[in-house]
């Protein structure tokens, strides 16, 4: 009876975990997708729109502390939530430019990966050329309320956290938190 609540307990995480995350990025790429939000000019409204779908299912303090790493003790409170604020803007940033210039015709969900509490879910996009991008999903779900959040993403083989961890890694070697965050706030300026 035991093992049998187990399977039970373990196919209901899956879907939840399926269905947040899917609901989310529906959104986010139908957000992307709008014909009248396309553009330059429209670039900062679709932005805004995506923002707003996409705080609510990500969890950017997590992202932050993997993304910053070993560095991330050494910062005080303060810092750290600097830090998270303008890492925010880099990943929406990030996310969103690599998913802009495909011309997304439709979202394939192929599989899902589930290890107590982290799941991957994995999708394809397909471009209206035929063309397919893997996109995935690292989620974890938070204790006892069945809310899953995304950390990271894995776009075409590279992780956002990764990528960005290696940057600050080397940007840290040569320079001061509060040069490397001076660099950051700009480069958010210019990407928004």
């Amino acid at each position: 009876m035991l093992r049998y609540f187990r399977i039970y307990t373990r196919r209901l995480f899956i879907v939840l975990t399926l269905e947040q995350i899917r609901s989310t990025v529906n959104r986010g790429i139908a957000i992307l997708m709008r014909p009248d939000l396309h553009g330059e000019t429209k670039k900062q409204e679709r932005r805004a729109l995506l923002r707003k779908e996409l705080y609510q299912r990500f969890d950017f303090e997590e992202s932050s502390w993997r993304a910053l790493g070993v560095n991330w003790k050494r910062r005080t409170p303060k810092e750290k939530q600097e830090f998270i604020e303008v890492f925010r803007e880099l990943l929406i940033n990030s996310y969103a430019s690599k998913i802009e210039g495909w011309e997304c015709e439709k979202i394939v969900y192929s599989h899902e990966v589930l290890d107590l509490p982290y799941a991957e879910v994995h999708t394809k996009i397909i471009t209206a050329k035929g063309e397919q991008h893997d996109i995935s999903y690292l989620v974890f779900g938070n204790k006892g309320d069945w809310h899953w959040h995304i950390y990271d993403i894995v776009i075409e083989g590279v992780s956002l956290i990764d990528d960005y961890r290696s940057q600050f890694m080397e940007m840290l070697s040569r320079d001061s938190f509060s040069e490397m965050m001076g660099r950051l706030r700009e480069n958010v300026k210019i990407v928004a």
